[in-house]
């Protein structure tokens, strides 16, 4: 009887196993291979992206620098390279693009695809943010709040994390109220409210 009752088991944990039943005259993918063949295609397609976008950096647009960097340092259409994502980055943002500047800012004050540098990252924080990209004036803002890579200017750093709240970035909104810089009766309130709401 034992052996019945485990032959019948065995036999029962083979049909779940099978990639794919057959009911009637359709048959029922598993959800492994659908997934499988979803992640497929998105590597196709993110590896089609890097690809473009490499090949218009190389041309000089500098927002597809910008996406190339990003596909690199993610991961997303072949390996991840942090190095390659750094130089996409720096083409940016000598390019005069603020987001490649924010985004080698962020791999500089990290460490990732070359030595951790907090001056560095402090300087390119600030060039994005005077290329008038919002994340840059947080990044900026809070290594002036906190004194990283250079002197501690609390005024000024929570004026810059303000003024990237205010203009939609939650990280910022994040950011003050974690400081404690966070003034109820300020015009960025009403972003920080909505954050809390989600």
């Amino acid at each position: 009887m034992r052996k019945l009752i485990t032959g019948a088991l065995i036999a029962s944990a083979c049909v779940w196993a099978l990639p794919a039943t057959a009911q009637g005259d359709r048959l029922e993918r598993s959800q492994a291979e659908i997934a499988y063949e979803q992640a497929k295609g998105n590597f196709a397609n993110d590896r089609e992206a890097r690809q473009q976008s490499a090949t218009a950096c190389a041309a000089k647009d500098y927002h597809a620098c910008v996406i190339s960097g990003d596909l690199y340092r993610k991961g997303e259409g072949g390996l991840q390279d942090y190095g390659l994502a750094a130089k996409a980055y720096d083409r940016a943002c000598k390019g005069g693009n603020g987001e490649g500047c924010s985004s080698l800012a962020y791999l500089t004050s990290l460490g990732r695809g070359m030595d951790a540098n907090q001056p560095e990252a402090r300087r390119l924080y600030k060039l994005s943010c005077d290329l008038g990209d919002v994340s840059g004036c947080a990044g900026y803002g809070n290594m002036a709040y906190t004194g990283t890579g250079g002197a501690k200017n609390v005024p000024e750093g929570t004026r810059l994390l303000r003024n990237a709240c205010s203009g939609g970035y939650s990280w910022a909104c994040t950011r003050l109220e974690q400081l404690g810089a966070f003034d109820p009766s300020a015009p960025y309130s009403e972003q920080m409210l909505r954050l809390r709401e989600r």
